[in-house]
Parts: structure tokens; C-alpha cells; sequence
């Protein structure tokens, strides 16, 4: 029984410092409205990007000076950069609705065209600075049957958070999908047509 005062005692002590809590982040709720060019009977799967290195995973990355990359600390994204960038870009391409059918690389379904692509950078790059957010993607659309391209571009979309923290970083990262969901959506749209 003598011990029984010293076990407790140690139970109540931490021999490792607590870490802060990691918190997840998603992106910003997209606000796409309809754009000016007429709708489309097509439908579209659109896959997970073939992405590298840290772009593979949850981390929120971050490029703080020339070559460097790092990652915002107990910060994560809720799901892999591929995952949450495809099915944000198709919940963007559902909420504008030209598009008759909009689905993702887990459907078995039967579609006109998929969207593929390569997926460059996901990141703040810290320029003079201010971060930017960048977005860059090698994007393609393949003919799901004969497994062939009907046509490629690259995309380069950026945004200005409105602070350096990482809750602003994100909400410029939301602004950036976006505008990449746009100008992605119209030029399926137009080489949609001109493929068919």
C-alpha cells in the first residue's frame, strides 16, 4: 500500500508536451451562378488529378520562399488535395446546372466525356511578403470509350487572402477554386461542342 500514494501521483503527470489540436478545414461553399453560354446534354465524370508529394495528402501547403516547400502547422484539409478538389469542382459544376449530368471517378455510370488532368500546385506562395494562393492544373478531356484526348489546356488560377492566417488563406483558396471552376466549365463547354 505504501506505493499507492506514488502511482498517483505520476498518473497525473505527462512526460511528453501536449501538441495543439490539428483543426480540418474545407473549402468555402461554392457560389457559382450560371455563366452566358447555353447549357449542354452532356454528361461528364470528372476524376481525382494525378497529383506529387505533399499535393498527394492533407497537409495545406505553403511556399515561403523561392523552392521551399512547407505546410501550415495543425492545419489539415478534411480529405486528400485530389479528393477535395474534385468533388468541390464538381459540386461547382452541379450549382451552375448546364451540364445534364456531373459525376466523379467512384460512378460506374456511362458518360459523354471525363475530365483528367494533372494537378501542378495547390499551395500559398508567400510573394514580397503576401501570400497568393495558386492553382495550376494540366487539364484534359478524354473520350471515356476509345480512351482517347479531345483536347488539353493548362489552367492558372490565383487569389489574395486578406490575411496571412490560415482561415483567410482558405477562404483565398475557395475564391481561386472557383474561378478555376469557371474557366474550366466554359471551355468544356465550348470544346464539348466542337467534339461531338
Amino acid at each position: 500500500m505504501k506505493w499507492l500514494p506514488v502511482v498517483l501521483v505520476l498518473s497525473g503527470c505527462t512526460l511528453l508536451p501536449s501538441s495543439p489540436p490539428v483543426t480540418f478545414y474545407r473549402l468555402p461553399t461554392p457560389m457559382l451562378a450560371p455563366g452566358p453560354a447555353p447549357g449542354m446534354d452532356m454528361a461528364l465524370r470528372v476524376t481525382r488529378p494525378e497529383t506529387s508529394g505533399l499535393l498527394s495528402g492533407t497537409r495545406i501547403a505553403v511556399v515561403p520562399q523561392d523552392n521551399q516547400l512547407s505546410v501550415y502547422q495543425h492545419a489539415r484539409w478534411v480529405s486528400s488535395v485530389p479528393v477535395l478538389w474534385r468533388d468541390q469542382l464538381i459540386e461547382s459544376f452541379q450549382q451552375d446546372g448546364r451540364l445534364r449530368y456531373v459525376g466523379s471517378d467512384n460512378d460506374n455510370l456511362r458518360v459523354d466525356v471525363e475530365l483528367s488532368g494533372v494537378l501542378r500546385a495547390f499551395q500559398s506562395e508567400y510573394r514580397q511578403g503576401q501570400p497568393v494562393v495558386i492553382i495550376r492544373f494540366d487539364a484534359r478531356l478524354v473520350d471515356p470509350e476509345r480512351r482517347t484526348i479531345l483536347a488539353s489546356r493548362r489552367f492558372d488560377v490565383g487569389a489574395v487572402p486578406q490575411g496571412t492566417d490560415v482561415p483567410a488563406v482558405v477562404a483565398a483558396f475557395g475564391v481561386a477554386h472557383e474561378r478555376l471552376a469557371r474557366e474550366l466549365l466554359d471551355w468544356l463547354l465550348v470544346t464539348g461542342r466542337h467534339s461531338r
